[in-house]
C-alpha cells in the first residue's frame, strides 16, 4: 500500500516551510492534496499545478499534479 498526503492550507497565515515539505513529497512519488483554509492555493513547486477536485462537495480540495507536455 502506498501513502497520500493532505496539506492543509490557510492563506490568511501561511507557513513558509511548506513549498519544501511539498517538493519533498514530490520526490517521494506520493499522491498530493491540498484543502484550501484561505482565499487562495499556495504556489505550486515548478512544473506542476493544483487541480481542483470538482467531484469534491466543498469545492477546497486540490490534487497536485505535473503540467499538461511536461
Amino acid at each position: 500500500m502506498g501513502k497520500a498526503q493532505i496539506i492543509w492550507y490557510d492563506s490568511d497565515r501561511p507557513d513558509s516551510s511548506l513549498e519544501q515539505k511539498v517538493k519533498k513529497v514530490v520526490r517521494s512519488g506520493e499522491p498530493i492534496f491540498l484543502c484550501r483554509c484561505g482565499g487562495r492555493v499556495s504556489p505550486p513547486p515548478t512544473g506542476y499545478c493544483w487541480r481542483m477536485m470538482n467531484e469534491h462537495p466543498s469545492m477546497r480540495i486540490y490534487q497536485l499534479e505535473l503540467k499538461d507536455g511536461e
